[in-house]
């Protein structure tokens, strides 16, 4: 699909129907489309693929007639998409009087499209789709922030995997981040190394060191939150670890403290405690028989947590006594 746009008075404008501007973007083009772009635009076959291969490289590529840039931008982002963020390839190609573009999808790539441009040239078109790229990185990141905040209070109280889970799809998600985020900054400064080719301004210059700065607190962004979550992931198995551990350590207490209980009902069984208590009136009996048997368990009780705590109190002067040493 092709969509035109021009530029009237520095702002980014859609052309009337029929008309072609100086901007045209095909989304998802057809085959035709893709013949007219390599034979009647001389673009390389394989570099136009590259614009539609979500797993090319960011890179520039200087030919005879264009200069090809292949850039990063995230997917527009959906919440039935199960925390999952994406990255979609984009591809500029310069030309003297027009740029084409070219991506796998239909996304918005110029935001708040009536805002003016710095530069009203073919360059500082790109300029603007780099600056809306990195913006929209900002933007999915500040996204991600805010569900790990969510998560984090969340998983210290979750008793299934689903909250791990998310934590596990937004690491991987920041993990195709930070490729993309580190890529696009390598593009960058190879557009300001050649600048003079690509043919920027002195004013277009100054708006590609702002997006090299802004990309760069990006790309440390991704890093951090990155790190962020995995921290918050090994910290969920740890207190996951935990917990199995005390619950274990729980079910053992109560199997000890049942066990010479079960031993005296097995040795005695209420047919030889009947015989041994004939003569005595029954309820006294076995009301006696059920408090001894809960006077053995809660010794029982007592005992084990007294060992327990000993045992507590052993291991933490042996730590102590081994920082000391050390």
């Amino acid at each position: 699909m092709l969509r035109c746009y021009d530029l009237v008075d520095g702002r980014v404008q859609s052309c009337p129907e029929g008309q072609t501007g100086m901007i045209q973007i095909y989304s998802t083009p057809t085959t035709e489309e893709k013949e007219y772009l390599t034979g009647f635009c001389g673009i390389d076959p394989h570099t136009l693929e590259s614009a539609l291969d979500e797993d090319a490289v960011s890179r520039i590529e200087y030919e005879e007639n264009y200069t090809a840039v292949i850039m990063k931008r995230p997917r527009n982002f959906r919440l039935e998409q199960r925390l999952s963020f994406k990255i979609a390839t984009v591809g500029a190609f310069l030309f003297p009087d027009r740029i084409i573009v070219l991506q796998d999808n239909s996304m918005p790539l110029f935001e708040h499209g009536r805002m003016p441009l710095r530069g009203n040239s073919v360059q500082g078109i790109l300029l603007r789709l780099l600056h809306h790229a990195t913006q929209h990185f900002l933007q999915h990141l500040r996204i991600i922030r805010n569900i790990s905040d969510e998560l984090e209070n969340k998983i210290e109280y979750a008793v299934t995997n689903k909250s791990l889970m998310n934590v596990f799809a937004l690491r991987k998600s920041l993990i195709y981040y930070e490729s993309a985020t580190s890529a696009n900054l390598l593009l960058l400064r190879r557009l300001r190394t050649g600048a003079a080719r690509v043919g920027f301004s002195e004013n277009e210059l100054d708006f590609l060191e702002d997006i090299t700065t802004e990309n760069e607190q990006c790309d440390n962004q991704a890093n951090i939150y990155a790190d962020v979550l995995s921290g918050m992931s090994n910290a969920r198995v740890a207190v996951s670890s935990n917990n199995l551990a005390v619950i274990m350590k729980y079910l053992a207490i109560i199997n000890v403290v049942f066990m010479p209980l079960t031993v005296i009902t097995g040795i005695g069984g209420m047919s030889e405690f009947t015989a041994m208590t004939e003569g005595i009136w029954w309820p006294h009996s076995y009301g006696a028989l059920v408090v001894g048997m809960i006077a053995i368990g809660l010794v029982t009780y007592l005992l084990i947590s007294k060992m327990s705590t000993n045992a507590g109190t052993r291991n933490g002067k042996n730590r102590k006594r081994s920082k000391q040493n050390g």
